[in-house]
């Protein structure tokens, strides 16, 4: 029994890690192969909404953008200044939201009377519970889900051309090394479809 509760759990680690869900939309009308220079949109009610999040450490807001850049300009975008004319610009907005997760486990799972095993996972992070108990068992455990919207924008009429979101469960306390990939994850999976293949 032992060898096929240590395979399940293996497995149960692999399939665990899902990828970030990514989503996107754009204007069908608008040839995007043209485009080759962008620049930082001005300050909006949509930045100024993520600042409330990111107002106590403004080195997170200072990622993000720095990695947009750098991920912008990997894909062969050039990054003009303000008097300069460009071909769209670039906003990003943040949303975070308080989830809770409850999970209910039998004591039997297929192995034997009195025995559990609960196991949660989330995008990026994972836990598992083994023991033994008589009933059932219910797991509650509260979690931050984290959305990162990029927006393209039309710099002559101000009209959003594209907008990809990825959205992914948070790690706690996530050291700087953590947040840098973290960051990287969310950038390079909104933006691998940019521009839109049509």
């Amino acid at each position: 029994m032992r060898k096929y509760l240590l395979s399940f759990i293996i497995i149960a680690f692999i399939t665990g890690c899902s990828p970030l869900n990514l989503d996107t939309d754009y204007d069908k009308n608008i040839n995007f192969s043209n485009f080759k220079t962008y620049r930082w949109h001005n300050n909006n009610e949509y930045n100024t909404a993520s600042q409330q999040y990111l107002k106590v450490n403004n080195l997170m807001d200072q990622r993000i953008r720095a990695t947009i850049d750098q991920q912008l300009q990997t894909q062969g975008f050039n990054t003009l200044e303000n008097t300069e004319k460009v071909d769209f610009l670039v906003n990003y907005s943040v949303v975070i939201e308080d989830k809770t997760d409850i999970q209910s486990y039998n004591n039997y799972n297929g192995y034997y009377p009195g025995f559990r095993y609960g196991a949660g996972f989330g995008s990026y992070g994972h836990s598992i519970g083994i023991g033994y108990s008589s009933g059932s068992n219910v797991q509650i455990s509260h979690y931050q889900q984290g959305t990162l919207i990029v927006d393209i924008i039309n710099p002559q009429t101000d009209q959003l051309m594209w907008r990809g979101a990825a959205d992914g469960r948070l790690p706690k306390n996530a050291d700087r090394a953590e947040k840098d990939k973290l960051i990287q994850q969310y950038v390079t999976k909104i933006l691998s479809d940019f521009p839109p293949k049509k």
